[in-house]
C-alpha cells in the first residue's frame, strides 16, 4: 500500500494492482482496499487457489513434505498456510468448504475463487495453469454461476477467524518479498 501511495503521490494514475489474495491471505483488506477505494483502483487477485492447495485435491490429505511441493508456488503458498494456522486448520477450512460445496453444487476451488471475487474492489482473479498438468479452465469458469449466501460466509468466516492475522505477522501485501 505504501508503494502505491508513493506512485500515486507522484501523479502516476493507477487503474489496478495485482496482489496475492485468498481465503487465507486477506491482507489486502487491512490497508490496501481503503487506499484503492479512495483512488478508484481495482484489485486483480492471484494466489486465490494457493497453487491448488485450496481445492479438493488436498482435502483430507496428510501434510505434504517439501519434496511433494514440486513448484515454487506450492512451496510459497504452503508457507502462507503455515504462517496462517498450519495444516490442521487448513484441513478444517477445506472440510468446511466441502460442506458448503455440497450445498451450493460447486467445487471447493469455485468457492475459494467466489469468496475473493466478492471482496471489495476485486475486479478479477488470475488463475494459473500448467499446460498438461493443471488446466482446469472449464471447472474454474463455473465460478460465474456460484454464489455464497450469508450462512455459507458465516461458516467459512468462523474457520478463517481462527487463523493468524497475516498483516500483523508478515506485513502488508508484498512485504514477504522485501527485506526489512
Amino acid at each position: 500500500t505504501e508503494h502505491m501511495r508513493l506512485i500515486v503521490g507522484q501523479g502516476i494514475p493507477l487503474a489496478s494492482n495485482q496482489v496475492q489474495y485468498s481465503l487465507i491471505d486477506r491482507r489486502p483488506e487491512e490497508a490496501m482496499v481503503e487506499f484503492c477505494r479512495g483512488q478508484g483502483i481495482h484489485l486483480l487477485a492471484y494466489g486465490s487457489l494457493a497453487g491448488g492447495l485450496l481445492s479438493e485435491r488436498y482435502l483430507r490429505t496428510p501434510e505434504p513434505g517439501r519434496g511433494q511441493l514440486n513448484t515454487a508456488s506450492l512451496q510459497k503458498y504452503k508457507q502462507m498456510i503455515d504462517a496462517w494456522g498450519g495444516w490442521d486448520l487448513h484441513q478444517e477450512l477445506l472440510r468446511t468448504l466441502d460442506v458448503v460445496s455440497e450445498r451450493r453444487n460447486a467445487s471447493i476451488a469455485n468457492l475459494a475463487l467466489r469468496y475473493v471475487l466478492d471482496r471489495p474492489l476485486v475486479a478479477g482473479v488470475i488463475v494459473g495453469v500448467r499446460l498438461g498438468v493443471s488446466d482446469n479452465l472449464e471447472k474454474n469458469a463455473a465460478v460465474v454461476g456460484v454464489s455464497l449466501e450469508e450462512e455459507d460466509l458465516a461458516e467459512i468466516d468462523a474457520v478463517l477467524d481462527k487463523g493468524r492475522d497475516l498483516f500483523r505477522s508478515i506485513g502488508d501485501c508484498g512485504d514477504e518479498y522485501r527485506r526489512r
